[in-house]
């Protein structure tokens, strides 16, 4: 997509380049990993026996792992290099937890949703693909420069039934899909009452109809939706009820103070205050999506 600026009435096109260097990509990138990602820097150059990546890094909203590629043009491999970063990181968790401990403190780690973060100028047809087998929690993400302006864009992957152990027949690729899981949204949904689903169904058509960048993330114990990393609201699906989490400071929409504060230091972590409250009828709905929609509306990365 061509990037204007505006001079005089005229359009002048910003040419599109690439940075110098690799390391000047990650060290941009590793330094605003907050702002963009919602992620914890770690480290950089990670690894051991000829195995290097680029930087680690930990998210604290789900409280996992995450480790980043960078390639300044584009990358030769997608599914071997991310499953090998996986296994390393699987057998060699102390290595990791050092390196958290040092940098972050004491944190609680989720070693089942473990994620790798490409970030390149290009990605080819098969690349795109490739990230989107089962069990392979790859994330791509296309940069562009532009004068001083860092364009970054996630890439829509269509996800597949597959397998990547189908295309990937390794040891190491076996061991990584055992201790991994990628949570879908039938995995919520198969504890819920049909009752349950049709209520999840009507909430989850209102908080999409806010923004068309809303993104559904399923992990493990919630359903988050987020624009791009700050999941404003959060939803746990039981058998007979839904429980809807807010991260705010403070609720104005809650007039009839029906939603419950959760004590800080919970699993949600320290930095956000988490507001939930359970439903299980119908009409409870429009009173829970004004303050879904104030949430939505402070969400720092709208």
């Amino acid at each position: 997509m061509p990037i204007f600026n505006i001079k005089n009435k005229k359009l002048v096109e910003l040419k599109s380049k690439t940075f110098p260097t690799e390391r000047e990509l990650q060290e941009l990138i590793d330094e605003n990993l907050n702002e963009i990602f919602g992620l914890e820097f770690i480290r950089r150059e990670f690894g051991g026996q000829g195995l290097s990546i680029d930087t680690i890094a930990y998210d604290p909203q789900t409280r996992a792992p995450v480790l980043i590629e960078y390639k300044r043009d584009v990358f030769q491999s997608i599914v071997d290099q991310g499953m090998a970063y996986l296994h390393w990181l699987l057998t060699h968790k102390g290595d990791y937890l050092i390196e958290l401990q040092k940098k972050l403190g004491k944190k609680e780690v989720d070693w089942s949703q473990p994620r790798v973060i490409f970030i390149a100028k290009r990605f080819n047809i098969h690349q795109i693909y490739a990230s989107g087998f089962k069990n392979a929690p790859f994330e791509l993400w296309r940069y562009d420069l532009c004068d001083n302006i860092l364009l970054l864009e996630p890439i829509e992957t269509p996800k597949s039934d597959v397998s990547v152990t189908s295309v990937l027949k390794t040891k190491e690729a076996k061991q990584v899909i055992r201790q991994i899981k990628t949570y879908t949204l039938d995995d919520h949904l198969k504890k819920a009452s049909d009752k349950t689903k049709i209520l999840f169904a009507k909430l989850q058509k209102m908080i999409k109809s806010l923004d068309e960048r809303i993104q559904e993330n399923p992990v493990s114990w919630y359903i988050g939706y987020k624009i791009r990393w700050f999941n404003f609201v959060s939803i746990s699906i039981f058998r007979d009820k839904i429980r809807i989490s807010i991260r705010k400071a403070k609720l104005e929409k809650d007039k009839e103070k029906k939603f419950t504060k959760a004590p800080l230091l919970s699993k949600w972590g320290e930095k956000t205050p988490v507001w939930w409250i359970d439903i299980s009828k119908e009409e409870d709905l429009d009173y829970v999506f004004e303050v879904i929609k104030e949430s939505y509306e402070a969400a720092p990365d709208r």
